[in-house]
């Protein structure tokens, strides 16, 4: 993969679309400081995805933009595309497949910012997925720009082991990981969500269970609520219908009486439109007759206008005639004068050509003199002009070295005055006792050590306290559980309760009776499982029966209500009952024996269907088969029982039973769950106290430990600055010493040269005055010469100019003779035209005969305009008498329409309001024949509203109601199903999430360590390669290799184990280098871009970066930006950067290998 071209448009100071080619392994970007060239750097960072301004040398990302500049606008958008070479499919991923790939971003003004793969929008993340793993990025080590080695060497351990991860690929599995923790800690919330749910659904449920009841109530009362509206909207319905029939009928009599003067209206409307149109006829008439009048009018005015113009063109004719010939003499006058003052000025013109021929010969003279006196004086000025400048020169000289002396006194006081500053403050270093380091040292260990044991009693309080809170946890849920139970048995048991309760007979029977018949037969019995729901079904409503003393007799009449009974007592026949017998399977006092072998003769048990049905025929008569199911089958047929029909009492009162049995087991445990539960919430809360109280020790312990250890370091920190400020005032006083020899031996030698350039100015200003009189003569002589020669020069063209004018001069008479000339010819012509005009107009004399005929024809058409207006006026009369007819009619229909509205509106609004009455019934789906019959018996409406409203407070009276609440309850059951399938769920995506977290640090790692063992072998060899000897090592900080950072020690030839903070910017620089090109060698970036990374280099350094950049370029493309001279030789193209225009960069591009098979050509 490589890089084969950088196209910019409006990025920094490239504004016009620039493409630059990168063909070669070595290609060198070079040009004047400030050109742009480093802007080429920016581009290539700024397009892998660089959000930071500050990484771009700007404020903010819109710095980007081509701001202008003197000549041109700002750029409405930067735009920047690497274009890549991907022929050997070395690319990864969806991209891989493609032989070329672009990689394209654009910013607008407005902050819009775009990014593009092949022309294809794509996030920012991904280009950097793109070459994740390659060193390729923002931040990668593929792009070293200005300033960026050092702060490559001088990086924190941490930040320096981000270049490592790039080499060894592992920035795509921290991504990988990052991506993985968000997803978890996602689950985790959505757990916990979960659980919140669950909760609250619980405390759903147990409120619904209670609303379930009183939602019955509501209903029952609701639908008698319904039938009475119904039956309501019933009544006012036939109401409305009655009332609608009555409007109908007074519509009908105030329509017919509208209808016949509406005919009479029509006719008068008709005679009014007929007497309108005649109006109208006639109008047209009166109009046409007007119109041609008019037209004759006109025609008239026309003629005698065209008359009276004929008059003003003969009478203007003659005028103009009787100017030409005016005119005519007139340029005859002035054509005589212009040729008299002609013939003056022609001998004008000789004169002044004879003087200008006088002032051309004394010019002539003057100009031929001139140059010797020129070349002389030109001879003495060069001379004064060198003697000045060997004169200036001295005086600069001399002043320099009295300016060095004087500099050199300085010096001298700057460094006594040094010397005495460093020995003062050499007596003032005030370093602290050793015994007072030694004892903050001493108290930051107390402090240290309890510290230490203060975290391992916390961690054994916050351990206790964990395990309480399971314990109690534990506790509550259990106690939870216990109430939950006791709760769902408890409603259970009271639901039903309630519906045996509502099961039995009316009471309102046995209450007139004033019998006490005791409990019903249900209340008693007691069957297998599964025959009880057979039990239920044989005898029916016979399990409401009760038991009545002998002679029983019901009043008369017989009171409301369902009810059964049976007569007590009595001795039960003995017989031999077989087998089968179903009286076999109950269980009843013995009260009720006598009844139920009375009701239950005869009656035979079959496990199933099928045995009944094989066993049909062998049933004696009287007998029948019972299955558990309900089904019976007697000899001649069978009834099957459908087991929603009817409540199965006997099942619902043994399950009440056990309910009630239960409830009783659950009490002694649930009080005691509650016991427990509160033992340990306060065992909890008193290991709160005591972790919160060791927290609090802790925290005091933490910062004595952090004062001690600040005030250990900061003595220590003093001693160290002190001894070493020491030294340094030591060896800069020994410095001192020898610079103030050297600046002494220097001051004698500045004297004597100020004394020799003295003396050599003093004489040379002799010189200078003698050659100074010479040019002054010289100089006065020449300006007069040249003052004579202007002379001559400013007469000889005033001559000229005055000779010129004359000449123009006659030149104008000429011209304005020649227009005189035409002038006249022109006006002889008019006078022709003219006199031609005149006779025309003469001989026409028809205009005056037609205007006569015009007249008469005019005063025809007005005598037939006044009699068709008489007759329009005799129309419009009758006119207005039909229309008052009209309007009379029209008055007096308002009011039968008026009576018909007002029957109509009647009548439509009973039919609406049936309408609305039987559409509500409709919408109820009503039974409109019961209601017909309720209505007869029905009181008035006031009673029928009197009713509603009765029911209506009883509805309110319930309060709010949820009338869904057993659906919800339904619902809310299932979804509590569906929240504990989802918990287990997420809670094994927490494992699977979390066993994938440690595979990848488990890769993380093992990829780490070998990356890092390669790059330090890779840094010992290129480091001495770099330096022509020396060593360098890698070292990890810190014992994790997943957040161990990395530093780096290197020992320059010559030189003892160093930090990289003591060494040259030099060393810095190839240190950096060598640490870079380890990591290329290990995994090689498709290419690489070096803003002046060789500036810091001397010759022999330079010369051994180059010889390994060209190794590495077998393997890695280099695009480089470079001032020095070896380095650029190195280059196989050239790139060239210029700014001729002022704040816009351009490109120029050489081939050296071609160039220099042209040089060999050539």
């Amino acid at each position: 993969m490589r890089l084969t071209h950088i196209k910019l448009a409006g990025f920094k100071s490239f504004t016009d679309p620039t493409t630059i080619h990168v063909p070669g392994q070595l290609v060198a970007v070079i040009g004047p400081n400030g050109c742009g060239k480093s802007n080429v750097i920016d581009a290539v960072r700024w397009v892998l995805g660089e959000a930071s301004a500050k990484q771009l040398r700007g404020e903010s990302m819109q710095d980007v933009i081509f701001n202008g500049a003197a000549t041109r606008r700002p750029a409405p958008r930067a735009s920047v595309e690497l274009v890549f070479s991907n022929a050997d499919h070395s690319l990864q991923g969806p991209w891989g497949q493609y032989a070329e790939v672009s990689i394209k971003r654009q910013l607008t003004r407005q902050g819009e910012s775009s990014y593009y793969i092949n022309n294809q929008v794509v996030r920012r993340r991904d280009i950097t997925d793109l070459f994740l793993g390659t060193g390729v990025g923002a931040r990668g080590y593929a792009v070293i720009e200005q300033g960026m080695i050092s702060r490559i060497i001088e990086a924190r351990p941490e930040e320096l082991r981000a270049y490592i991860e790039e080499a060894a690929g592992v920035s795509k599995y921290k991504e990988r990981r990052r991506e993985t923790e968000n997803r978890l800690k996602d689950t985790r919330e959505h757990l916990q969500r979960l659980a919140d749910l669950q909760s609250e659904l619980g405390r759903q449920v147990e409120k619904l269970e209670k609303q379930a009841a009183q939602a019955e109530r509501y209903q029952t009362l609701s639908a008698q609520l319904a039938q009475q509206q119904d039956l309501l909207d019933y009544v006012q319905w036939q109401e409305a219908l009655t009332q609608a029939d009555a409007a109908t009928e007074q519509q009908q009599a105030a329509q017919a009486e509208q209808d016949a003067l509406a005919a009479e209206s029509e006719a008068a409307a008709d005679t009014v439109r007929q007497l309108r149109e005649a109006e109208q006829e006639q109008q047209q008439y009166v109009h046409q007759l007007n119109k041609q009048h008019a037209v004759l009018r006109e025609q008239t005015a026309r003629l005698e206008e065209q008359l009276r113009a004929r008059q003003n063109l003969l009478q203007r004719s003659e005028r103009e005639r009787l100017a030409a010939q005016a005119a005519l003499q007139k340029i005859d006058q002035e054509q005589q004068t212009l040729h008299h003052e002609l013939a003056a000025l022609a001998g004008e013109i000789e004169d002044t050509q004879a003087e200008l021929e006088e002032w051309a010969l004394q010019v002539a003279e003057h100009e031929n003199g001139l140059p010797e006196r020129e070349t002389a004086q030109h001879d003495l000025d060069s001379a004064f002009q060198s003697q000045q400048d060997e004169s200036n020169r001295l005086k600069r000289e001399l002043a320099l070295k009295q300016q060095q002396l004087a500099h050199a006194a300085h010096s001298r006081r700057q460094h006594q005055d040094r010397r005495d500053r460093l020995l003062q403050e050499n007596q003032a270093l005030n370093l602290p006792p050793e015994a007072d380091t030694e004892t903050a040292r001493e108290q930051a260990e107390y402090w240290q050590n309890l510290y230490e044991a203060g975290e391992a009693a916390l961690q054994d309080a916050e351990a206790a306290l964990e395990a309480g809170r399971q314990q109690f946890q534990v506790a509550a849920e259990h106690h939870q559980n216990l109430h939950q139970q006791h709760l769902t048995a408890q409603a259970q048991q009271q639901a039903l309760a309630q519906l045996l309760h509502s099961s039995q007979s009316d009471g309102d029977f046995w209450a007139a009776t004033d019998t006490d018949a005791g409990g019903e037969l249900w209340q008693h019995l007691s069957a297998p499982d599964d025959w009880q729901h057979a039990l239920s079904v044989i005898l029916a409503e016979r399990l409401h029966a009760r038991a009545v003393p002998a002679g029983f007799r019901p009043p008369q009449p017989l009171p409301e209500g369902r009810a059964a009974w049976f007569t007590a007592g009595g001795q039960a026949a003995k017989k031999t009952l077989p087998a089968q017998a179903f009286i076999h399977q109950i269980r009843a006092e013995p009260a009720f024996q006598v009844a139920l072998q009375h009701w239950l003769d005869g009656v035979l048990c079959a496990p199933n269907l099928d045995y009944a049905l094989e066993r049909q025929q062998e049933l004696p008569l009287g007998h029948l088969w019972l299955t558990p199911e309900g089904h019976r089958i007697d000899r001649i047929g069978v009834v099957l029982y459908d087991r929603h029909s009817s409540q199965n009492l006997i099942r619902q009162k043994a399950r009440h039973d056990q309910l009630s049995a239960e409830l009783d087991a659950l009490a002694p445990r649930l009080a005691a769950a509650a016991a427990e539960r509160s033992r340990l919430q306060a065992a909890l809360q008193q290991q709160e106290q005591q972790y919160k109280h060791q927290q609090n020790q802790q925290r005091h312990h933490a910062a004595q430990l952090q004062t001690a250890q600040a005030q250990a370091n900061e003595l220590l920190a003093r001693t160290n600055q002190g001894q070493l400020r020491r030294q340094h005032i030591e060896q800069e006083l020994a410095l001192l010493e020898e610079e103030q020899l050297v600046l002494e031996h220097g001051s004698d030698g500045l004297h004597d040269d100020i004394a020799a350039l003295e003396a050599a100015l003093a004489d040379l200003a002799g010189q200078q005055q003698n050659l100074g009189a010479q040019r002054q003569q010289g100089q006065y002589a020449l300006k007069q010469a040249q003052l004579a020669l202007l002379e001559a020069n400013r007469q000889y063209g005033l001559v000229e100019v005055a000779l010129h004018k004359q000449q123009q001069r006659r030149q104008t008479l000429q011209h304005q003779i020649s227009a005189l000339e035409q002038q006249a010819l022109d006006w002889q012509e008019r006078q022709t035209e003219l006199a031609l005009a005149f006779e025309t107009e003469q001989n026409d004399n028809g205009q005056q005969e037609q205007l006569d005929i015009l007249g008469e024809q005019s005063l025809n058409l007005q005598e037939q305009i006044h009699a068709a207006q008489e007759r329009l006026q005799h129309t419009q009369e009758q006119g207005r008498a039909s229309y008052l007819k009209q309007q009379e009619i029209a008055q007096a229909l308002p009011r039968l329409q008026n009576a018909t509205q007002n029957a109509l509106l009647r009548q439509q609004e009973a039919l609406l309001n049936a309408k609305r009455f039987h559409e509500n019934l409709v919408g109820r789906q009503a039974n409109f024949d019961a209601l017909a019959a309720l209505a007869e018996a029905s009181g008035s409406l006031s009673e029928l509203n009197q009713d509603i409203g009765r029911l209506a407070q009883k509805i309110q009276a319930l309060g709010a109601v949820n009338l869904a609440a057993l659906e919800e309850l339904a619902e809310a059951r299932e979804r509590d199903g569906y929240y504990r399938s989802q918990s287990e769920d997420v809670q094994a995506a927490i494992a699977l999430l979390e066993e994938a977290i440690a595979q990848i640090d488990d890769e993380t790692k093992a990829r780490f360590k070998d990356t890092f063992d390669a790059v330090n072998e890779k840094v010992q060899t290129f480091f001495p390669t770099l330096f022509g000897g020396g060593e360098a090592t890698l070292h990890m900080v810190g014992d994790d290799l997943l957040s161990a950072g990395v530093s780096i020690m290197a020992r320059p030839p010559g030189k003892k184990n160093s930090t990289i903070h003591l060494l040259s910017g030099g060393e810095k620089a190839l240190t950096a280098m060598s640490l870079v090109f380890a990591l290329f060698s290990l995994n090689p970036a498709p290419f690489c871009l070096l803003d002046e990374v060789d500036a810091p280099l001397d010759d022999a350094n330079t010369a051994r970066f180059c010889n390994l950049v060209k190794e590495m370029s077998a393997h890695t493309q280099f695009l480089y930006i470079s001032h020095n001279r070896l380095t650029m030789e190195m280059a196989e193209q050239l790139i060239g950067v210029t700014m001729q225009e002022k704040g816009v960069s351009r490109i120029v591009a050489v081939d050296i290998k071609q160039a220099l098979q042209m040089a060999e050509t050539a």
